[in-house]
């Protein structure tokens, strides 16, 4: 019987203490009906889920339990959430297709999920009979300290310190650079739509790989500089290195930290294996 690994996410109104749901009611920030409907949409298609995967050997895991050796020998990678949970199964030391479930597309934009509560059962069985697609989704990986990381959408680069300027080296084919900034955001390029376009960079368009950076709010009190930002397509290499200490990496967002000693080299390239996406023909 094929093994299941159920990720799902726990929605905000599970993660709220009583006293901070009261508070935000209180304040007008969050009322109890925008609290509690992503939780109710969610509970219900986690049981359209379930019920979808009836009959296999299913372990669910809460995203925020997951740990990178959680799938084991699991045949299929089952994402209840939105994109942050596919984020968090993107770490995951596994090959294994991921079928993603978008648990409250009213509200959640889901860029990286395939699937929601009403088509869930036709996606596992096209899964089971053999008449799915597989969508790949290219990666970038990261290596610090002899460890390395995928990064499925974008990494940045910058002070534990968020008020606090980040002193490192860029290094890319074109060159290398003493910076100062407030960091460096490295982006695929399905995340090119993210955070590094908010930050002033054209998305890239068109399924091809990409290796995108982008210097934030630099300092250029000694003149301009030459490297703020580029795209390489098909990526090639980019390498970070801090120059001071209090530097780390922060992958898809709040996933993966990545503490960096001074000196320490944090290189990117493009990643071996993509992320293959469960889809229908």
């Amino acid at each position: 019987m094929p093994g299941v690994l159920l990720v799902r996410k726990t929605p905000l109104a599970g993660r709220l203490t009583p006293s901070e749901r009261d508070r935000l009611t209180a304040n007008g920030v969050l009322g109890a009906e925008r609290l509690a409907a992503p939780a109710a949409a969610h509970a219900a298609c986690l049981d359209a889920v379930r019920a979808a995967l009836a009959g296999l050997d299913v372990r669910e895991v809460r995203v925020e339990d997951l740990r990178p050796t959680d799938a084991g020998d699991a045949e299929l990678i089952v994402t209840v959430g939105g994109d942050g949970t596919v984020f968090t199964a993107n770490t995951l030391a596994t090959t294994a297709p991921v079928l993603t479930v978008n648990s409250d597309p009213v509200t959640s934009v889901g860029h990286f999920t395939r699937a929601t509560a009403w088509t869930v059962a036709t996606m596992v069985q096209a899964w089971r009979t053999g008449h799915h697609r597989l969508e790949p989704v290219p990666r970038l990986a990261v290596t610090a300290g002899g460890t390395t990381h995928l990064v499925l959408n974008d990494c940045l680069f910058s002070n534990t310190n968020p008020a606090a300027m980040t002193r490192y080296q860029l290094e890319v084919p074109e060159g290398r650079e003493f910076q100062r900034s407030s960091g460096v955001w490295v982006s695929t390029a399905a995340g090119s739509t993210g955070a590094i376009c908010s930050a002033g960079s054209a998305p890239v368009t068109g399924p091809a790989p990409a290796l995108m950076y982008r210097v934030r709010e630099p300092f250029l009190g000694r003149g301009p500089s030459l490297l703020l930002e580029g795209v390489q397509r098909p990526p090639r290499w980019l390498r970070l290195t801090p120059a001071a200490p209090g530097i780390a990496l922060y992958l898809d967002g709040p996933n993966v930290t990545v503490p960096l000693q001074p000196g320490d080299i944090a290189e990117f390239a493009p990643a071996a294996v993509p992320l293959r996406l469960v889809t229908l023909p």
